[in-house]
């Protein structure tokens, strides 16, 4: 069985789709499976790195504004031949966006079975990075002409698709307010492969290091964490902000304002392999975030033991169990966080009760257990297609 992935990035470039998708690729190659990969680039590039295709669709001509409206024409053409040269059996696109739901219609025109992960909502995550607010998708949705038409152009592009992979309850709840009750879906969360053995919170109990890894947009809310750090700072802590991203500028005045150049450290954007490092001399994983599927890097982090401490959106609460191996506290509630933070650092017994369960719930996220059910999933698809 051939499938074809389309994602927006992967790797060498770094984030949690393209830690996904290419762990994905790889269990499906062990298992006898054909990936083929497109996805965002420089140039058009069609290389083999790990045994199966990669194709790269540019993203940019040197046009400005006009770029987006090049790509959309490009990539029909570009993504029909890809479909024919390499005798596509599924699409399983990853992500919600413009790209996917052209890659559906064309799919679609060639009786190609589709599958769309549904990661996060289209129009929730393009309007917060204009600092969009609202208590709900209806409310996000209905804030603006723009915002109407975005969610419009989601609607109807999600029906492009046969199947929608939710990755946690909370992302299907999200769908069917979308799309309508009992939606085409499956429920499968995100996992991922690890080389090396599980982590224990056996650190230094003198130096705990309180670590997050995001891109810098506005509804992670990094400077909040920056805010709440200030609280909590003591000899003994330090906090590392692994990511980069718009609001990289305002992470570091926040730093700044609250003098803590010598106990915050941004590493910047690292590898899988550099951020792991990092997870492992780690005592505390803390994400403020706003809105949340089910993140990879919390599946990253309980491999190495961290206890996680984060907000109760979306699919987090699946993750973390409050209690057992972190908090899961109410987004505005900055006292909470501080208070958890307080007591995981003060308490070292907690922190290693919470280490081996946060290692322990992390192997229910490992794709060499669970690959069978994406196998599962994409044949029988295809054989509801064929009949």
């Amino acid at each position: 069985m051939r499938i074809c992935m389309v994602t927006t990035i992967f790797p060498p470039a770094l984030g949690g789709p393209a830690t996904q998708c290419f762990n994905l690729c790889t269990a499906l190659r062990d298992r006898g499976l054909v990936p083929v990969v497109v996805t965002y680039g420089e140039r058009f590039t069609h290389i083999k790195p790990n045994g199966y295709s990669v194709y790269s669709f540019r993203e940019s001509y040197g046009f400005g504004p006009i770029d987006r409206l090049l790509r959309w024409l490009i990539f029909p053409w570009y993504i029909g031949a890809i479909f024919r040269r390499e005798k596509i059996d599924i699409l399983h696109c990853h992500s919600v966006n413009m790209l996917s739901f052209i890659a559906a219609m064309v799919g679609k025109a060639m009786g190609i079975p589709r599958i769309v992960k549904f990661a996060g909502d289209w129009v929730w995550e393009t309007l917060s990075t204009r600092r969009v607010r609202g208590k709900n998708f209806a409310e996000v949705y209905r804030s603006s002409w723009y915002s109407r038409f975005l969610a419009v152009l989601e609607r109807r592009g999600i029906r492009l698709f046969d199947l929608i992979w939710a990755p946690s309850k909370s992302r299907r709840r999200e769908v069917e307010f979308l799309v309508g009750q009992d939606p085409p879906s499956i429920i499968i969360p995100n996992c991922l492969l690890f080389q090396d053995s599980p982590g224990t919170n056996l650190r230094d109990p003198e130096k705990i290091i309180i670590v997050s890894a995001n891109r810098f947009i506005p509804h992670k809310r990094i400077p909040w964490i920056v805010e709440l750090y200030a609280k909590i700072k003591s000899p003994k802590t330090c906090l590392v902000l692994i990511g980069d991203g718009t609001e990289t500028a305002v992470v570091k005045e926040t730093i700044e304002r609250y003098r803590l150049e010598d106990s915050v450290i941004c590493t910047g954007r690292l590898s899988s392999e550099a951020v792991y490092e990092q997870f492992k001399k780690a005592s505390i994983y803390i994400s403020a975030s706003l809105d949340e599927g089910l993140p990879n890097v919390f599946i990253e982090a309980m491999h190495y033991g961290l206890p996680i401490v984060t907000t109760n959106v979306g699919g987090s609460g699946e993750m973390v169990k409050n209690g057992e191996n972190g908090f899961v506290l109410p987004p505005d509630n900055q006292e909470a966080f501080v208070s958890a933070v307080r007591k995981l650092i003060n308490d070292p017994d907690l922190r290693l009760e919470m280490s081996m369960a946060s290692t322990e719930i992390s192997k229910n996220y490992d794709l060499q257990t669970r690959v069978e059910e994406f196998i599962a999933m994409y044949k029988n698809l295809s054989v509801k297609k064929s009949g």
